[in-house]
């Protein structure tokens, strides 16, 4: 009665034993140690019953083994036969290997349940394992694609090109979604800043857009647009709150939707909108830099680095020449002065827009001064400059422009231009700015009359 006794006490003391431990894994590996010790003298108090002996001893040796391999069920074999030593003294050996068809089948009950929970719990513990590893490989794909789109954030050169790249980094990274970007203007529903998309038809695009641009209220979660005609679900998540000035939207086209999908919206939504944000306020930094308010063109310190570059170019490769057209509006300061600002900034501006209708892609124009522009033509010898300032001679200089004075009347101005041009293949590049602008001058002189600072003025006609 000892051994029972000692066996019905022996799971609270082992589980004190754990619970009071200052590292409780490791005490509940020891009662497993202990488990095979007492198994064993239990064993000797059945009087070494041989299938009882067989199904305890094999249990507990398995408790070890699935937690230690090899060399704890040979610590657990040790254990468990010096259990039944020890118990054996106490019962004088007392060896009676059969006790008959009942204590049998008890037995064999008893074995085939344990194995039968052994191999549940098992199965149990390799599904969770499964779950784990795939959820541990979706974390590495969500993490490995954050990484990416922090890469192609930093090198796309405007928000467009970031918009594209990521979705098709997106799409191939996750090629059983869709997916699709909307920025829109916040100050102006209903107008789209930009827009990409991968892995959606261009119906799908099109019913997107516009369900999107006329949303009534905005939503901060995720949500589902609606169910496309191949049985397919559109999900929106906002990407607003890392946005100053736009509403934007990741849309992931999924057959179903879940928990983890949504966190991964959420992520990529929040990265997208960061780099997004971030390149818009980068791009309004590079233009208020680089860029002349009123025209829009290159302003002066952004030419003068660009000149430079050409001048250490051409120090490098000899070969490599370059030439600067200067355009100068004649009699802009009259214009100003008789007919108002207004009238004066519309000549520039039409001016600049003349110019940049007819430069080549290469070719760097710019607002030099108030009534000066400039354009550095990357070609070789002067032939390009040459060609851009014969255009302005036949389709700008002459040219009839409507102003409206300051006395809210319109009139038609006649555009005058200047112009001169040099090359680096005809003096030394740090001159050729200088040689330019000199060759402008001496044309405005040539050109110049008696009525040249009098500008020409047409009345336009009530039928006009």
């Amino acid at each position: 009665m000892l051994p029972g006794a000692f066996l019905l006490l022996w799971p609270g003391i082992a589980f004190t034993h754990a619970a009071l431990a200052p590292d409780s894994k490791r005490a509940e590996f020891t009662n497993l140690y202990v488990d095979c010790l007492i198994l064993g003298a239990w064993c000797a108090a059945l009087h070494y019953y041989v299938w009882a002996t067989f199904v305890i001893g094999t249990g507990g040796i398995m408790n070890n083994m699935v937690i230690g391999g090899f060399p704890r069920a040979a610590v657990a074999t040790t254990l468990f036969g010096a259990g039944a030593v020890v118990g054996g003294i106490l019962t004088d050996f007392d060896f009676t290997p059969y006790a008959g068809l009942g204590p049998d089948i008890f037995i064999s009950t008893g074995a085939l349940v344990y194995f039968l929970a052994l191999g549940h719990a098992m199965y149990g513990q390799n599904r969770k394992i499964g779950r784990n590893i795939a959820e541990i490989k979706n974390q590495n794909r969500v993490f490995h694609s954050l990484l990416d789109l922090g890469v192609i954030a930093y090198q796309a050169r405007d928000v467009d090109t970031l918009l594209d790249e990521s979705l098709g980094h997106l799409s191939a990274r996750y090629p059983e979604y869709g997916f699709a970007v909307l920025l829109m203007v916040r100050a102006r529903p209903g107008v789209v800043r930009c827009a990409a998309a991968r892995g959606i038809s261009a119906n799908v695009r099109r019913r997107l857009t516009d369900t999107m641009a006329h949303l009534g209220e905005r939503r901060d979660s995720t949500f589902e647009v609606y169910q496309d005609s191949d049985g397919r679900h559109l999900y929106a998540t906002s990407m607003a709150n890392r946005l100053s000035a736009h509403d934007g939207w990741l849309v992931v086209r999924a057959p179903e939707f879940d928990d983890a999908l949504e966190r991964m919206l959420t992520l990529f939504a929040d990265q997208l909108a960061a780099a997004t944000e971030n390149k818009l306020l980068h791009q309004a930094l590079q233009t208020a830099a680089e860029r002349d308010g009123l025209t829009g063109l290159y302003n002066r310190g952004y030419f003068e680095s660009e000149l430079q570059r050409s001048i250490g170019a051409k120090r490098q490769l000899p070969k490599q020449d370059f030439s600067v057209l200067m355009v100068d509006v004649d009699g802009l300061k009259t214009v100003n002065d008789q007919l108002g600002h207004v009238a004066g900034d519309t000549v520039v501006t039409t001016v600049a827009t003349l110019l940049a209708e007819n430069c080549r892609k290469d070719d760097i124009l710019a607002r030099y001064g108030g009534d000066e522009f400039v354009v550095l033509c990357p070609s070789p010898g002067s032939e390009a400059a040459s060609r851009v300032a014969e255009w302005i001679r036949t389709n700008v200089e002459g040219q009839r422009q409507p102003v409206s004075t300051s006395g809210g009347q319109t009139v038609e101005l006649v555009l005058r231009l200047s112009i001169g041009s040099a090359s680096s293949a005809e003096t030394s590049p740090q001159e050729v700015l200088a040689l330019a602008d000199r060759r402008m001058y001496q044309d405005k002189t040539k050109r110049r009359t008696s009525t040249s600072d009098r500008p020409e003025l047409y009345p336009v006609s009530a039928d006009a």
